[in-house]
């Protein structure tokens, strides 16, 4: 995945329920992922000290911060049975987990949580989708997940700088954003007097197939959605799917789209420099800061979804949850204290501790409620980034803690989550939420493979003139491709799978 992935019911009322304070001190050894980017040192930070003081538990760790790595490393322990008693950010697969409960390596966590993970479990039972989302399709739950209920989306971001400097009205359909694209790169809205202002930049198929919500059309990434009559419909051969890429290829041909945008990555078009001038009028991603140092991200607002006759939908990338982080295997002698451990994490105040540590003592709230790390934030920012907590990377087992989150004192950080707040009312999920089998999905991969790169291939080449879109014998020709590629396999596939869904 190219995309990065950034940062209520209230179960206060049921926390730190089981008596902690009476545990004894038992050590466990953990093992887990803790991002790629990860700076933290599991044995010295202050989140599982913390934890140990709430809990009674302690850990040995085996950390990593390569991926790949750390799936050799999962892959090799379930092979030699050297278990560890809980995997922490464990970034298991579906597959990973049928095989290894399958095993009997990985235990059903399910008839534990209502006795031992009150709090989760109240969240699962008032959520009945995410409890559906986490059980596998033999009715065990393996894993537990991140709830996170504003997700990391793929949203587009303007520069609201250029639209004051340019004195033009935020784009509200797919129209006026191309007469806004055409004006950022002839009207030098960076002010820096060289034409170097790139309208749109996007990263290939995966960003520009986003923008067909501007034509009423959103599909998961299998490129399917599920009509309202329950018929399962391939996005790429619809009629205003074909329009777009019409309309995708001319704005190319006017330089309104990035020319690297089929050959570039994150790393690639990531700007460092906080004092070089704005460039991207709009791009899509998790948040601005994703791409931009902080004072450049500044100027980028959220684009609210284009409207289509009326209506404004946009795509639900991954929905509130990120499945496989916590699992418990059958070395551990005590699943149910681990459980206990865990549940700490799914109230608000273990969110919160998690996160930003004790009150008064590692951040503080003023007189309007807003919360900052405590002390002077330059001598505590090591602190702050290496020991203070370990959320900022990885997947980890909890609730985010978002309206505490929301009110950190920072204007900036509180107006981009204010904004992905609103697109969710316009969030459509394309295909109900559905766990594959391992047959199943050694059933679907090669089709998907197969078929998805052609698309993705093909939308390039229509784009960027290498294929003529107004000709109707290229068009013909990319249509039986889709044939010759699966496109009927597929369906059927996934009408199988709504119609079971439906009954």
């Amino acid at each position: 995945m190219l995309k990065r992935t950034v940062c209520l019911l209230c179960c206060a009322a049921l926390a730190f329920l089981t008596p902690f304070e009476a545990l004894a001190s038992t050590e466990y050894t953990m093992a887990g992922f803790d991002g790629d980017s990860s700076n933290h040192t599991w044995s010295d930070n202050d989140f599982f000290k913390r934890m140990q003081e709430q809990t009674g538990l302690s850990f040995t760790f085996d950390e990593y911060t390569d991926y790949q790595k750390w799936q050799a490393a999962k892959t090799e322990m379930f092979a030699t049975g050297k278990l560890p008693d809980v995997l922490f950010k464990a970034e298991l697969t579906t597959r990973e987990q049928t095989q290894y409960a399958q095993s009997g390596q990985l235990i059903d966590l399910k008839p534990l949580l209502a006795e031992n993970a009150p709090n989760l479990w109240a969240l699962l039972q008032a959520h009945p989708d995410w409890l559906e989302a986490i059980t596998l399709p033999d009715g065990k739950i393996i894993a537990l997940p991140t709830i996170n209920e504003l997700p990391a989306q793929n949203a587009m971001w303007i520069n609201r700088t250029w639209l004051d400097a340019l004195k033009l009205d935020t784009p509200t359909d797919l129209n006026s954003l191309i007469k806004v694209l055409r004006a950022f790169k002839t009207g030098d809205p960076n002010g820096n007097g060289k034409a170097d202002e790139i309208p749109m930049t996007f990263l290939g198929s995966w960003d520009l197939k986003f923008l067909a919500h501007s034509v009423g059309l959103v599909a998961n990434d299998y490129n399917i959605y599920l009509d309202e009559s329950g018929t399962v419909r391939f996005m790429p051969e619809q009629a205003d799917y074909l329009q777009l890429l019409q309309t995708l290829s001319d704005m190319n041909a006017e330089g309104l789209l990035d020319k690297n945008g089929f050959y570039t990555s994150d790393t690639f078009r990531a700007v460092t420099d906080s004092k070089a001038a704005a460039t991207y009028g709009l791009f899509f991603g998790p948040n601005p800061v994703n791409l931009l140092p902080y004072e450049t991200a500044t100027q980028y607002e959220l684009l609210m979804p284009l409207s289509y006759n009326g209506k404004q939908i946009y795509r639900d990338v991954n929905g509130p949850l990120m499945l496989g982080t916590f699992a418990i295997t059958s070395a551990c002698k005590d699943p149910a204290a681990l459980l206990r451990w865990v549940d700490v994490l799914y109230t608000e105040n273990g969110a919160i501790e998690a996160m930003a540590g004790k009150k008064d003592k590692d951040y503080t709230v003023d007189e309007n409620g807003l919360w900052s790390y405590a002390g002077d934030i330059q001598s505590q920012s090591s602190y702050i980034l290496y020991s203070l907590s370990i959320y900022d990377s990885g997947n980890m087992p909890w609730r985010f803690p978002l309206s505490f989150y929301n009110h950190y004192n920072n204007e900036s950080i509180a107006k981009v989550n204010n904004e992905l707040t609103q697109l969710q009312s316009c969030i459509v999920k394309p295909f109900p939420t559905y766990t594959l089998t391992p047959a199943q999905e050694d059933e679907i991969a090669p089709i998907q493979s197969e078929l998805g790169r052609y698309v993705d291939e093909s939308m390039a080449k229509f784009i960027l003139g290498e294929w003529d879109i107004r000709s109707s014998d290229a068009v013909a020709a990319y249509q039986a491709g889709l044939s010759e590629h699966g496109k009927e396999a597929l369906l059927t596939f996934w009408q199988g799978i709504a119609t079971s869904l439906s009954k």
